[in-house]
């Protein structure tokens, strides 16, 4: 659409020489000055008149085109959004869960866009008489939706297409049904999948309503946000979902394994370290903590705000460049709980800034 666009401008423009042209030489006639006359008068308008009447629907055709890619937008930075499962059509179970995990690491480095807590879902679904580890389908999350008062449900989906894979998306009001955008990737082997996943995450992110400027400042790429290994962000999205249904314990072996997978995956190294301060093991915690610092360039910018607050709250001890690290987290993501919880729990009590830590 962008190219026939420019095409149609492009010949609006030639239109518009055209037209500037016989205006130029219809005053030099009037002028007396000499010229050859080509058309009969009567032809000559109508020619003029069809020339106008094409560059004023090429225009017409070129401005509609131009508010469908650029019209109004869908969501807001008020609209929250639920992440359903996706629909796993391949057959191969590494697929499952991680792809949820992986789009939800890709709009979550978004100061604009937020998503509906995997917290909230849970209790919400057993609000709804859903088992704590049913599939979060799409007719489920609709409700969640409805209950939680987000905008929107995001439906995942992959499936095989011969040696390759076809990945799709489609957001949809959780009230009416009604589509809001829907995108599709190709990738040629499995080991394309994330990058497919992070280029269709990035479409949305601009189709929906945010800023081109804010998608291109926080857009890191799937693999270097995470891990280039499906296998390791298996172990982590399970790790992840094990963390909030059963706790920091049984959640260890799986944080461990991922980093046993991709020693360079900095959040997996982060939350192992968190973990292990949870179960009391200081030492670990720190050495996790640490490990994840340094390899903080492997994360998105959101996560190296936690990685970071991690670092001087578990190893340095530096409460005020942890607290520094919070109020800047806190300013670039407007829209995140984490860092306002903790400046609020943890870190202005501990200053005496109580009124602070109420605002």
């Amino acid at each position: 659409l962008e190219k026939d666009c420019s095409l149609r401008y492009q010949h609006a423009s030639e239109i518009g020489a055209d037209l500037r042209r016989l205006k130029r030489d219809s005053a030099v006639g009037q002028a007396g000055s000499p010229r050859r006359i080509d058309n009969p008068p009567e032809r000559r308008s109508s020619k003029l008149s069809y020339r106008i009447a094409a560059a004023a629907a090429v225009l017409a055709l070129g401005a509609g085109g131009a508010f469908y890619l650029h019209g109004k937008p869908k969501l807001t930075d008020k609209d929250t959004i639920v992440l359903a499962d996706f629909e796993n059509k391949t057959g191969d179970p590494v697929f499952d869960e991680t792809l949820r995990q992986g789009l939800a690491v890709q709009l979550e480095q978004s100061p604009f866009l937020s998503l509906v807590s995997d917290q909230s879902i849970r209790k919400t679904m057993g609000l709804m008489g859903q088992p704590a580890d049913a599939r979060l389908t799409p007719e489920i999350a609709r409700g969640v939706c409805e209950r939680t008062a987000a905008a929107a449900v995001l439906e995942g989906s992959i499936a095989p297409l011969g040696s390759q894979y076809v990945l799709g998306l489609r957001a949809k009001k959780c009230r009416t049904g009604d589509i809001l955008d829907e995108e599709q990737a190709q990738a040629a082997k499995k080991e394309d999948v994330l990058n497919a996943l992070s280029q269709i995450a990035s479409k949305f992110r601009t189709r929906v309503g945010e800023s081109l400027a804010l998608v291109e400042m926080h857009d890191t790429p799937l693999e270097e946000a995470t891990t280039p290994s499906l296998e390791a962000l298996k172990a982590y999205s399970s790790a992840m979902k094990v963390l909030l249904s059963t706790g920091s314990a049984a959640a260890v072996p799986l944080f461990k394994r991922a980093t046993e997978i991709d020693p360079q995956f900095a959040m997996a190294h982060a939350f192992l370290g968190r973990v292990y301060g949870d179960i009391g093991e200081s030492d670990l915690s720190a050495e996790s903590t640490r490990q994840a610092w340094q390899l903080r360039n492997r994360a998105t910018d959101a996560e190296k705000f936690f990685i970071t607050a991690n670092y001087h709250l578990q190893v340095t001890g530096n409460l005020e460049k942890a607290q520094q690290t919070f109020e800047l987290w806190a300013q670039t993501y407007p829209r995140d709980l984490h860092p306002h919880g903790l400046l609020a729990g943890m870190i202005y009590p501990f200053f005496g800034k109580h009124e602070k830590a109420i605002e």
